[in-house]
């Protein structure tokens, strides 16, 4: 069935061996709840619930762009996905996983691997199949591959542009939990990847959380940190602040609940559109109370890249920011189908 220089299916050679060590966790190397890669990323393979997430994507985007045959299907074809800018790519195990599910005759060699940089020009994928089964799915291919590999290439940026300091995304996603994935290959943080990972309490919870004559987050978020069983609240806590006098009311009411209850639960203090003065100003006072065993401080909204040089300066653990993934610019790549090598398939 093949012809004479078939690539044959080397992905567990380019994109599973020693050089995906750099796509596992990075919990070991950050104190940060934030990183929850962990439950998309184990032992070198991705997780069941990460491949639940890619095929409900495929699937989707396959509905969405229907099948209309094109091509013989009784001859085979080499296609080259060729990079037409430069990046940091992701989507290798997305598009494996698209593959192996809907047109496993399809055979593919990486040319790049996750998280590894190209340059325009650069060959990305090879795949030898039938006309029909390649075209079939080459927007899709192109679709995830440009789209995350825009993701991972933009948070590579402001990760190198932060100097240490850790940045994380946010639940505002286009892609779920694909574009998470793309944040984590691209050195940055997941965040909480379901609301069941970590509790968030945010001005309109805080809220709704009112009891009889409350009429301040601060009485609000004091009489629920004292209350709460946080047994079913994921591992790890975030309470929204927009002011330091919040910010040491929480703090203070947390580190005495664990000191009282012998628990040991991270908060994190989410300084929401404070600013970088202000920030710097809540984390030095946060310190200076001593609560830091248990407290992480995260700062949040309006974080610009642009303004990256006054954020490092602040101090705080790390900062999250949608622009990570929301409105980023998809890589250019495109598929050409090399018309040299059609081969017959002999039965």
């Amino acid at each position: 069935m093949g012809f004479v220089g078939m690539v044959t299916d080397t992905d567990s050679t380019m994109t599973d061996s020693s050089e995906s060590g750099d796509l596992s966790t990075t919990a070991e190397k950050v104190r940060l709840p934030h990183d929850q890669s962990g439950m998309l990323w184990f032992e070198d393979q991705p997780t069941a619930l990460f491949l639940e997430s890619i095929d409900r994507w495929t699937r989707t985007l396959l509905e969405d762009d229907g099948f209309v045959p094109v091509g013989a299907s009784k001859l085979t074809v080499r296609a080259r996905v060729v990079a037409k800018e430069a990046g940091t790519l992701c989507g290798v195990h997305v598009v494996n996983r698209l593959l192996d599910v809907h047109l496993p005759h399809i055979n593919r060699a990486w040319q790049a691997r996750e998280g590894g940089h190209f340059q325009s020009g650069d060959v990305i994928l090879i795949l030898d199949g039938t006309p029909r089964d390649i075209l079939s799915v080459e927007r899709i291919i192109l679709n995830f591959l440009g789209r995350l590999s825009g993701i991972s290439t933009l948070t590579e940026k402001w990760t190198k542009g932060l100097s240490g300091m850790k940045v994380a995304s946010t639940r505002k996603t286009s892609w779920g939990l694909l574009d998470k994935w793309a944040v984590h290959v691209g050195g940055g943080l997941t965040h909480r990847l379901r609301k069941g990972d970590a509790v968030m309490i945010k001005e309109n919870d805080q809220i709704a959380l009112r009891e009889g004559e409350e009429s301040r987050s601060k009485e609000t978020m004091k009489r629920w940190i004292e209350t709460t069983e946080f047994k079913w609240h994921g591992s790890f806590t975030v309470i929204e602040v927009d002011s330091i006098s919040l910010a040491l009311t929480v703090a203070k009411s947390w580190c005495n609940r664990m000191m009282e209850t012998d628990e040991n639960r991270p908060l994190v203090i989410m300084l929401d559109n404070m600013g970088p003065v202000k920030t710097k100003e809540a984390v030095m006072d946060l310190k200076s109370h001593g609560y830091n065993e248990w407290i992480y401080t995260e700062a949040s909204g309006n974080v610009k890249f642009e303004d990256i040089d006054e954020w490092k300066i602040t101090d705080v653990d790390v900062i999250s920011t949608s622009k990570l993934n929301m409105g980023v610019s998809s890589i250019d790549m495109s598929m050409l189908l090399d018309d040299e090598g059609i081969r017959e398939i002999v039965s």
